[in-house]
């Protein structure tokens, strides 16, 4: 996950792990209007993306033998995804990320240093081209935040109310 913003409300993540029980097509249904809710952020993240950062970023590059470059902006705007995850261990129930690597690189490089001298002007020139670290996912979050965070609220108040029908 590259950003992380939550609104907390209690008991969400039981309910929703409640609605397989009660009827899997509600989680179902759930899953999908949770996309739904999470479409502007993600068209928004999507749009950001440009046909090429770097020129460098169009060559091959791998890190321990799994391949992290070239970057492709059509990869890069399928790589964003929104997914639920009720598991224990699970930060948040619903988290949208960005699944390709060099695209994940691009929005990130430089939040935590950048290690070798050639890291370190990587992150000088893409910042210079691209700005700070988050580049586009936290950015698309934030310019979307206030609808998403109402009709995000709207959803599990609706789930919420079906589970305590059914007890």
């Amino acid at each position: 996950m590259i950003g992380y913003k939550s609104v907390e409300v209690s008991g969400v993540k039981e309910a929703v792990k409640e609605l397989r029980k009660i009827d899997p097509e509600l989680r179902k249904q759930f899953n999908k209007d949770a996309k739904k809710v999470a479409e502007p952020v993600i068209n928004d993240a999507k749009s950001q993306y440009p046909s090429m950062y770097l020129s460098g970023m169009s060559r091959i590059w791998t890190q321990n033998g799994v391949a992290k470059f070239p970057y492709s902006q059509s990869k890069a705007k399928s790589g964003v995804r929104v997914k639920t995850d009720t598991r224990g261990k699970a930060i948040s129930i619903i988290s949208i990320t960005q699944n390709n690597p060099a695209a994940a690189i691009v929005d990130m490089a430089g939040k935590k240093g950048g290690g070798s001298a050639r890291g370190q002007r990587f992150i000088a020139n893409l910042t210079a081209k691209a700005g700070n670290p988050s580049r586009v996912m936290w950015p698309a979050f934030e310019r979307n935040e206030t609808e998403v965070t109402f009709q995000m609220t709207e959803l599990v108040g609706e789930v919420m109310k079906t589970v305590e029908k059914a007890i």
